[in-house]
This record gives structure tokens, C-alpha cells and sequence, in this order.
């Protein structure tokens, strides 16, 4: 799959391998060029976990949204009045929706897209 000095790409096989039946499924399909390409794949697994989820927002509050989005991309979370950041979307706080309102956001390395800003305009992040 890689030598010293080759250009690292998958192979459909090496797909098939990682992502299994999907994965089969896209590259069976040869009318589509991209069907094989890994940079397509992660781009649009990354606007998936960009998409709004409007029912979501108004499930369980849009400071609790916003924050499920930013973690899911690989962003940091801090809500006011704590000290530590929140970087595991699977420990996020539980309780009242309006007890933890974001105060900061740390975005380096994180894979969010302008489709996902929907979630900030209904977030009340504080100062």
C-alpha cells in the first residue's frame, strides 16, 4: 500500500478493507470517477457531521447542540464558569439544557464547515 518516496492513496481493495459493505457498494459503481477516491469520502463524512439538525436545537437547547456539533468535529468546548475544556463528545455534561452555556470555542485542527455555522446562530454564547 506504501513504499519510501510513493504517493499514499487506497485502493478500492484497501477501502473494502477499512469501510467494508459501503465502501463495496461505492466502488462497485463505475460510472462515478470519484467513487474510489479517499478525499471524497472524508469530505463528505465531514459535511455530514456538519449538517444542522434543527429538531435536535430545539430538542435539547442550542448551547447543548452547538456543543454536540463543535466536539463531533474535533473542536474544544469550554461553558462558563468552568476551567477546563470539554474535548470528548462522549463526557459531555448532563442536566438542566440551560445550566452550561458556551463561553469559548477552540476550532484548531477541527474539521467544522460553514454549513454547521447554523448551529452559533441559535447558540447564546456568553462573554
Amino acid at each position: 500500500m506504501c513504499c519510501a518516496g510513493s504517493e499514499q492513496r487506497l485502493t478500492c481493495t484497501d477501502q473494502m478493507m477499512l469501510f467494508g459493505k459501503v465502501s463495496q457498494q461505492l466502488c462497485g459503481i463505475k460510472k462515478l470517477p470519484w467513487s474510489c477516491d479517499s478525499r471524497y469520502f472524508w469530505g463528505w463524512l465531514n459535511a455530514v457531521f456538519n449538517k444542522v439538525d434543527y429538531d435536535r436545537i430545539r430538542d435539547v437547547g442550542p448551547d447543548r447542540a452547538a456543543s454536540e456539533w463543535l466536539l463531533r468535529c474535533g473542536a474544544m468546548v469550554r461553558y462558563h464558569g468552568q476551567e477546563r475544556w470539554q474535548m470528548d463528545y462522549n463526557h459531555l455534561p448532563t442536566g438542566p439544557l440551560d445550566k452550561y452555556k458556551i463561553q469559548a470555542i477552540d476550532a484548531t485542527n477541527s474539521c467544522i464547515m460553514s454549513i454547521g455555522f447554523d448551529h452559533m446562530e441559535t447558540s447564546n454564547i456568553c462573554c
